[in-house]
């Protein structure tokens, strides 16, 4: 699926990209890196995949505020087996080991995280505790740091006001994610769902509203990652 969206109409490389197969993470890793590499440095293409968002209903309705990390949907295509997101962290601290429901790329475009990821003790997938998993690897994540992370494995993050990264993800593998269930938060603990009384998603997620989603767009503006978004008159 992509956007035929006023004024951005017109194919661009990531509409030529062959599928991709999750199964092999190194093959994926390998492809999704030289993809995000270039989608980094084509100022252009993101600052147009950005632009189309207010644009395109489907991609907006899936734009998502989270109260660890913000997304807009970039691209997306279903058959070709990937999606393409835009994270943008307010400040957040994933305390709760975790895990995800489909392997992903990651490529750090701007701001830095400490990066802990930790492994099973117990079963290879599905629910634990914290007395199942140990400490791993623990790195720092900077601009330019790529890396792939498989639907098995536990991570946590710690990330900088202003980090903003590149997501490119496979399809889901398990119906969903899990976290240590003896440090999840209280459900009162999660920020109120929308001021605007908007459906609560999981965990306090909810589609980002238009006036949202430009904030956004300024934000990468003043961070420098994409130019400014031309925008049509409105009404009066």
């Amino acid at each position: 699926m992509t956007s035929a969206c006023v004024p951005y109409a017109g194919p661009h490389w990531i509409d030529e990209l062959p599928p991709f197969d999750w199964d092999d993470l190194r093959d994926a890793h390998r492809r999704c890196r030289s993809v995000l590499d270039r989608l980094a440095g084509d100022r252009g293409l993101l600052s147009r995949l950005v632009a189309e968002i207010e644009h395109d209903p489907v991609r907006l309705a899936t734009s998502e505020i989270h109260p660890l990390i913000n997304r807009l949907i970039l691209y997306q295509d279903d058959a070709r087996h990937f999606q393409v997101r835009l994270h943008m962290s307010p400040g957040s601290r994933e305390l709760v080991p975790h895990d995800h429901k489909y392997s992903f790329t990651a490529y750090v475009l701007a701001g830095a995280y400490v990066h802990v990821w930790r492994r099973r003790t117990g079963t290879a997938e599905g629910e634990f505790t914290s007395q199942d998993i140990r400490p791993g690897i623990v790195s720092v994540e900077r601009p330019g740091t790529c890396y792939t992370f498989g639907s098995p494995l536990i991570h946590q993050t710690i990330m900088l006001p202003g980090t903003v990264t590149l997501f490119m993800r496979g399809p889901r593998t398990k119906q969903r994610s899990h976290a240590a269930m003896d440090m999840l938060p209280q459900a009162d603990d999660w920020p109120l769902p929308s001021e605007l009384g908007k459906p609560k998603h999981a965990n306090g997620q909810r589609p980002v509203t238009i006036e949202e989603y430009r904030g956004m767009c300024a934000q990468l503006v003043r961070q420098g990652l994409i130019d400014a978004v031309p925008r049509e008159r409105e009404p009066r």
